[in-house]
C-alpha cells in the first residue's frame, strides 16, 4: 500500500509499505479515506524525531463490508494505569498515539481497534476529519468552563489568541456553551478575512487591548502568542494554554509577576475520550452548514510531503488528504 512516512526532518516520503494484519482478537483493517492535515503533523515533521513512523491522526475510514464512514480516536490507552482509572487517559503512562508515535493515517489502511472507530452519518463524510479536533477542544472547554469559576466576575471578556483550527473551534464551543454568559474577542497576527467569525458572536481585534481580558486563550502555539497572552491579562485573571508549544518554549512570566497579578494558568492537552468523541459528532451532526465552511484545500497523498514541509491551508480551514480506497 501507499504510505507517506516520515523519514528526517522536513522529509517525508511516498512509500509502498505492506498491508497491515490484524493481529489482536479486538483489532480490524481499515481503509483510510480521508485525513485531515493538524498543525501537529507540521510539528513533528519539522522535529522529525519520529522517524519511520506514518503520520495522521485525522483519520475518516471505512471497514470491509459494512456501511458508512468512521471517525479514529488515535489515542490508544491502557485502560489500567492510575491515570486511566481516573479517567484522565491523555496520560496514560502506556500511551500509544497512531500517528504520532505508532503508524497513523496517512495510508490507504491503517490496523485499529474496532473501539476506536466512531460511526457517523453526516450528509458530507469530509467533516469526519473534524472530529478528533473538536473533540480535543471538548475537553477543552470542559476544563475552562469548570476554572471561569476562579474568575472575579460572572461576565467574562475571553480573548482568543489565532484564529486558526484551535482558535475557531473554541470560540465556536464556548460561544455554543449555556454556561458562558460573557464576551469573546480575537486576536489573530493575519489580517486575511475568517469567513467563521462571521456566524461567532466573536470581535476581532487588531491589537489585543490591555488589561481588558479576563481570561485569554492562547491557542496559536506560538512564543509571541504566549508572551502576548501573559502579557494583556487582567489581574486575578487567567490563562490557558491550548495551542501547542514547541518543546522548548519558556513561560514568559516571572513567577513574582506571575504571583503578584495572581493569574492562575490553565492548560489542556488533547484527551479524547468515549464522552468527547460523541459529543463531537453530535456537535457537527447539528450544525453541519458551519463545520462546511472550516473545509479547506483537498489534496492527494502525493502532494501530503510538500504540504506538511511549506505550512499553507487556506485561513481558518482544515486541509484534507483524499485517499482512493485501498
Amino acid at each position: 500500500m501507499k504510505a507517506a512516512m516520515l523519514q528526517d526532518a522536513n522529509r517525508v516520503e511516498i512509500c509502498d509499505l505492506p498491508n497491515p494484519i490484524a493481529t489482536q482478537a479486538d483489532e480490524v483493517v481499515a481503509d483510510v479515506q480521508y485525513v485531515g492535515i493538524c498543525k501537529t503533523d507540521e510539528q513533528l515533521t519539522r522535529e522529525g524525531q519520529m522517524k519511520g513512523v506514518v503520520l495522521g491522526h485525522e483519520v475518516v475510514c471505512q471497514l470491509p463490508e459494512q456501511v458508512g464512514y468512521f471517525a479514529l480516536n488515535n489515542e490508544l490507552s491502557c485502560g489500567v494505569c492510575s491515570y486511566c482509572r481516573e479517567g484522565v487517559t491523555s496520560h496514560c503512562t502506556e500511551l500509544r498515539e497512531l500517528g504520532v508515535n505508532e503508524h497513523g493515517g496517512y495510508a490507504e489502511q491503517i490496523c485499529v481497534p474496532q473501539s476506536s472507530l466512531y460511526k457517523f452519518e453526516f450528509q458530507n463524510p469530509l467533516l469526519g476529519v473534524l472530529v478528533e479536533p473538536i473533540s480535543c477542544a471538548v475537553r477543552g472547554i470542559e476544563r475552562i468552563l469548570s476554572a471561569l469559576k476562579l474568575l472575579p466576575v460572572s461576565s467574562p471578556n475571553v480573548l482568543v489568541i489565532g484564529g486558526g483550527m484551535s482558535g475557531t473551534l473554541i470560540s465556536y464551543l464556548l460561544a455554543q456553551s449555556p454556561q458562558f454568559d460573557g464576551s469573546l474577542f480575537l486576536h489573530d497576527i493575519s489580517t486575511a478575512e475568517l469567513a467563521w467569525t462571521k456566524q461567532v458572536a466573536i470581535e476581532r481585534l487588531a491589537e489585543p487591548l490591555q488589561d481588558h481580558a479576563h481570561l485569554v486563550v492562547e491557542c496559536s502555539g506560538s512564543v509571541a502568542g504566549l508572551a502576548t497572552a501573559m502579557r494583556v491579562v487582567r489581574r486575578a485573571g487567567m490563562v490557558c494554554v491550548y495551542g501547542v508549544p514547541e518543546a522548548d518554549c519558556p513561560l514568559p512570566i516571572a513567577a513574582h509577576d506571575l504571583f503578584m497579578r495572581e493569574i492562575t494558568v490553565l492548560t489542556s492537552f488533547a484527551g479524547a475520550t468515549v464522552q468527547t468523541m460523541q459529543q463531537a459528532i453530535a456537535y457537527i451532526s447539528k450544525d453541519e452548514s458551519f463545520f462546511e465552511g472550516l473545509l479547506g484545500r483537498q489534496i492527494s497523498l502525493q502532494e501530503l510531503p510538500e504540504q506538511l514541509i511549506h505550512w499553507g491551508p487556506l485561513p481558518g480551514t482544515r486541509t484534507v488528504v483524499m485517499l482512493e480506497e485501498g
